[in-house]
Parts: structure tokens; C-alpha cells; sequence
């Protein structure tokens, strides 16, 4: 664990104490695909979740900038689509335990079905209405993010086994048909550097990629 993350964790174990259950560290920093500007993803999972918890996880993350949270009670585990607990495989545990159950192919494919219609609707209220194109490139960028969760979660459908990294991720689409649109948008999100300029530009351009993607999607 390096000292950003020794950090962290110890920051959000003396701010939240015996509330605290579970901490863990997920996203493209974990799996060794990050870039420069790649936040550290983490998971907070505590016993009671309130105004005061928010606030505190708020507190906690103001002070350690690079890091985005994803704050769940234990009731919010139970109450999770089962196809979600997938993104728990290769998250790397910071502080506590917490066992979930693999999800079926089944439980998978009902999530991506609900998400990937949710995904639809939200790109195109951007394409629709009036947004800053500052704002529409910062969202472009995390729908990059759930085409690669989508296809990624796609593979482990088919296969039964999740891919570890992006390019695992192309090299399963490339031995598959139909899937050129959404392997450039794996390789815009896997150069996101040299991509970041050109999404800020022209953002519609990306969001209209992107809302094709999920227009022709079906797990």
C-alpha cells in the first residue's frame, strides 16, 4: 500500500471510528491502468448512513484530494441489484472485510439491461438541453468509464470470468463481431491524455458516440 493510500485509510478511520466497516480501493489505480490524472476510486461501507456520516465522508475527501468515494450502509449492500456486487472481484481491501457473493450470468445481464437504458436517457437529456461543454466532457469521460464496466461485464456473461484490465477487455472484443464501436471508445478511454483536449473541443461529437453505443447495446 503506498502512502497516499496509508493515508486514506487512516484519515477515514479516525473520522468515521466503530462506524467504519469496510474500506476498499477499486478503479484503474487498483488494477495498474491508471493514467496521470486518474482519481483514487474507493468504497466506504459503514453501519448507520446519515446526514452526519455524509457530511464526515465530505470532510474526508475535501482533504484528501485524488479520491472519490462510494458510500454504502450495510443495508445498501443487501438492497444493491446482485448484478452490481461484481465490481467488489478485484477490489483491494484498505481496512476490513466484507464477503459478497459473485453474481450469475443472469443477475449480470438484468443489471446491464436497467443501467444501460439509465446511461441512454441521461446522454441524450445532454444532447437535448443546454449544458457548459466544459461540464458534458467531465461526463463523457465517466461514460467512457461504464462502457468499459458494460463490455468488461459482457465478457463475464459470455465467459464467466471478469477481465482484469481495459485491455484485456479489447482483446476479448477483437476475437468478437460487432464491437468496433465500442473497442475505440475502451482506446479513447485507455489514451485519455492525449483524447482530453479534443472531448473538451468537441464534446457532442463523443456524446453522439457514445449514445449510439447504448442505443445498439443488449447484454
Amino acid at each position: 500500500m503506498d502512502k497516499i493510500l496509508s493515508k486514506f485509510r487512516d484519515d477515514a478511520k479516525a473520522a468515521l471510528g466503530n462506524n467504519l466497516i469496510c474500506l476498499v480501493h477499486h478503479g484503474s489505480r487498483a488494477k495498474c491502468e491508471a493514467h496521470a490524472e486518474s482519481d483514487y476510486d474507493s468504497i466506504i461501507i459503514v453501519k448507520k448512513l446519515n446526514a452526519k456520516t455524509i457530511k464526515t465522508v465530505q470532510n474526508l475527501l475535501q482533504s484528501n484530494p485524488g479520491f472519490t468515494s462510494y458510500l454504502l450502509s450495510l443495508h445498501d449492500i443487501k438492497s444493491l441489484p446482485k448484478g452490481h456486487l461484481l465490481e467488489f472481484v478485484y477490489a483491494k481491501p484498505l481496512y476490513g472485510e466484507l464477503k459478497v457473493k459473485t453474481p450469475t450470468s443472469e443477475e449480470v445481464t438484468q443489471y446491464l439491461s436497467h443501467s444501460r437504458r439509465d446511461e441512454l436517457f441521461s446522454i441524450r437529456h445532454y444532447l437535448t438541453l443546454p449544458h457548459p461543454s466544459e461540464k458534458k466532457a467531465k461526463t463523457a469521460y465517466y461514460w467512457l468509464k461504464f462502457v468499459y464496466v458494460y463490455l468488461s461485464y459482457l465478457a463475464f456473461i459470455e465467459t464467466g470470468k471478469l477481465p482484469a484490465t481495459r485491455k484485456q477487455t479489447i482483446a476479448y472484443l477483437e476475437n468478437r463481431k460487432g464491437f468496433s464501436l465500442g473497442i475505440k471508445l475502451l482506446r479513447i478511454l485507455d489514451n485519455w491524455p492525449s483524447y482530453k483536449d479534443k472531448v473538451a473541443k468537441n464534446p457532442d461529437h463523443y456524446l453522439f458516440m457514445l449514445e449510439k453505443f447504448f442505443q445498439n447495446a443488449s447484454p
